[in-house]
């Protein structure tokens, strides 16, 4: 828990910087995206806070501020849905998603930034890239 709260001030401290609301449903989301090792739909988010605290939209709501704040990456699954999770400071990083379980896992290192120099060569700017991988993961293969 030590290293949750500075992630989360870090957070709040960005949300200001970038003047967005800090809100009572926006903390209690930090705290959900923080304390999970895994990307979560909104859906997810809203169970995990509750939906005492905040609806659904504005989960959405939310999830889009802190995107375009910086401190939370989106990236969508083959299907289409949208799953997010806390921007590691310094830490870019893509995943490897199970096709029928949907576990995602993180892949340390991106090949694709060499792809976004040579379009940056070739005159383009703001390059950026959307890169996740896929396939059926060993625990649902012994299932079959």
């Amino acid at each position: 828990m030590t290293h949750e709260k500075p992630r989360i001030d870090d957070a709040l401290d960005v949300l200001r910087r970038e003047h967005y609301r800090i809100t009572e449903p926006r903390k209690a989301m930090l705290n959900v995206l923080v304390q999970e090792s895994k990307p979560l739909s909104a859906e997810q988010v809203h169970q995990m806070v509750g939906a005492e605290k905040a609806d659904l939209v504005t989960i959405y709501r939310s999830l889009e501020a802190f995107e375009k704040a910086g401190i939370v990456q989106r990236f969508t699954l083959e299907s289409g849905k949208a799953l997010y999770e806390l921007v590691e400071e310094n830490h870019h990083h893509h995943h490897i998603i199970c096709r029928k379980c949907h576990r995602a896992e993180k892949l340390d290192f991106c090949e694709a930034e060499k792809l976004e120099a040579l379009a940056k060569n070739l005159g383009y700017e703001d390059v950026h890239h959307v890169l996740e991988l896929y396939g059926v993961c060993e625990d649902c293969r012994t299932k079959e």
